[in-house]
């Protein structure tokens, strides 16, 4: 494994473990077994390596979300595999969950790249809304009920967990099953008659 990486794989482990305000570069370093020096090297401060490991969580969600996109036609079970396979992903980068609202506001680079990125899958979510509409399977919206509708199910995936955690109750399988139970329960307040039988 290429030093960078190894470093960007500890710093996820601590980030996630720790929270990233407990965690320095020379934490990071020593998991890692290089230098101080040799961290430096390849990012020049902890921003920078948070940095990177968004840059990456990016791209790993967008492919996540372009093969279940492309799997199934039917949108049940594109949304249902969509939650399954975000709230996967958030606990993988869970550090970045916690700590969302500080992370964006506190850098602006990371506040640029996470914008994009929070347009780029609200317009996926967007998309698949719209085809649900023209194929019949939900009920015939306007564009500003297609809008409401993808940012209510982006934001029930998107927030879950955190809500799972301040609730104080466990991050696993039951707890993710009511929140895709939620999100069949939004899915069918907007379903067609017809795609029922």
């Amino acid at each position: 494994m290429k030093t960078k990486d190894e470093i960007i794989r500890v710093a996820l482990k601590l980030f996630n473990r720790r929270g990233t305000r407990r965690v320095t570069t020379n934490h990071i370093a020593a998991e890692a077994s290089i230098s101080p020096g040799n961290l430096y090297y390849h990012f020049r401060n902890k921003e920078a390596i948070i940095r990177d490991i968004f840059v990456r969580m990016d791209e790993t969600g967008r492919g996540m979300f372009a093969a279940i996109f492309s799997k199934s036609p039917d949108p049940a079970e594109r949304m249902e595999a969509a939650f399954r396979s975000i709230q996967a992903f958030n606990r993988r980068f869970i550090f970045f969950k916690r700590e969302l609202p500080a992370l964006v506001m506190g850098d602006p680079k990371v506040k640029k790249l996470y914008l994009a990125s929070h347009r780029a899958h609200l317009a996926m979510i967007g998309s698949l809304v719209d085809e649900s509409v023209e194929s019949g399977y939900l009920k015939p919206m306007d564009g500003s009920e297609r809008r409401a509708f993808a940012e209510l199910s982006w934001f029930l995936a998107l927030y879950w967990i955190n809500y799972l955690e301040v609730s104080g109750e466990p991050i696993d399988d039951r707890g993710i099953q009511r929140g895709i139970a939620l999100s069949r329960f939004l899915l069918e307040a907007v379903r067609s008659p017809s795609s029922r039988g």
